[in-house]
């Protein structure tokens, strides 16, 4: 029974594809008024609790030695890697976690003890950049 299906089907498709009646018939189409043009898309915001961080004589956990643009994430939340524009920062690279880092919060390193006081504790907006 097979054998006698695969002929049949052949021949359908042959004639379906062959026939005059298909093969004249035009096939309508239209353009678009216009293109849109290719945006990027938004970096990803979110509000962040920032502290800061000094020298502390180790390396980060992606082996680097800390300096400015340094900023401790959580990995579960910022891949580290990744780059950061931080409200009042400035660039930075998410290379360092913490025990105390987990969920929104981040560490920004500052090159002296002063200026880890100076920032204190605030809330600020993370753009994760891609």
């Amino acid at each position: 029974m097979a054998g006698r299906l695969v002929p049949a089907f052949t021949i359908a498709l042959a004639l379906t594809l062959y026939s005059p009646a298909i093969a004249c018939a035009p096939i309508a189409f239209s353009l678009p008024d216009r293109v849109q043009e290719y945006q990027e898309p938004e970096p990803k915001t979110m509000i962040f609790t920032a502290t800061a961080y000094t020298w502390t004589g180790n390396r980060t956990t992606s082996g680097t030695w800390p300096s400015r643009g340094t900023v401790a994430v959580d990995p579960l939340v910022i891949p580290l890697g990744t780059e950061l524009h931080i409200e009042g920062y400035g660039a930075a690279v998410a290379a360092d976690t913490g025990g105390a880092i987990q969920g929104q919060r981040v560490d920004l390193y500052m090159d002296t003890e002063h200026e880890c006081w100076q920032w204190g504790r605030r809330k600020v907006e993370v753009r994760v950049l891609e």
